[in-house]
């Protein structure tokens, strides 16, 4: 969804500060029919979480809180010169800053996609959702699909798989970030979700935010 970091190497010989073409454009090109779905976190969780998985050492929630505020600080002072777009694709930015802040801005992704394809053929689903109740979200991706109904011998067989990605067990040692980094993410990321939120016509994507 968020992957075109590479864009500004791609077109060097263009003098521009926003993508003029994305993965998704190449995608629409040899297959306009495409089914896209798309699973989101609560971009507070996903962005420590990003930070506990490729952080390898001298890890922690103070050193998780300082580079938060140098990445947000970072972020802001490109809001300065540039426009919100712009920064989020920000190729220099991006490298630059300690810890993957962008890709939790999902909206702004989400619409280069929605310029591309239809609405309807787009899934966006909750990681949320997907871990309380994973045959509901199975059974929405098969409607999506419309590739039949789900056979309990399917749906038995991929209720059992193992989840992927999940924690290791010297990460859940560190424990949960500071209060005061998910007071400032949150409020980093609040009106980032109400745009996600509008666009998706669901409040599920607050994800609580107030």
């Amino acid at each position: 969804m968020w992957d075109n970091q590479a864009w500004s190497y791609l077109h060097g010989d263009i003098n521009k500060s926003e993508p003029p073409f994305l993965a998704q454009d190449f995608i629409h090109a040899v297959q306009p029919g495409a089914k896209i779905i798309i699973m989101l976190r609560d971009p507070v969780e996903r962005l420590y979480s990003d930070y506990l998985y490729f952080t390898m050492v001298n890890k922690s929630s103070e050193d998780f809180h300082q580079k938060v505020i140098e990445s947000v600080h970072l972020f802001q002072r490109c809001l300065s010169d540039r426009s919100l777009r712009s920064c989020v694709y920000n190729t220099s930015l991006y490298n630059t800053m300690t810890v993957r802040l962008t890709l939790g801005m999902y909206f702004v992704f989400l619409l280069d996609w929605l310029t591309v394809f239809h609405k309807e053929q787009i899934l966006v689903l909750r990681l949320e959702d997907y871990a309380a109740n994973l045959k509901e979200t199975i059974k929405n991706v098969f409607d999506f699909l419309d590739v039949g109904p789900l056979s309990a011998d399917t749906e038995a067989a991929l209720t059992k798989r193992p989840m992927s990605n999940t924690r290791r067990t010297q990460d859940k040692n560190l424990g949960p970030m500071l209060p005061s980094t998910r007071n400032l993410l949150s409020r980093f990321y609040q009106p980032f979700n109400h745009e996600l939120a509008s666009v998706l016509d669901s409040k599920a994507f607050l994800w609580g935010y107030s």
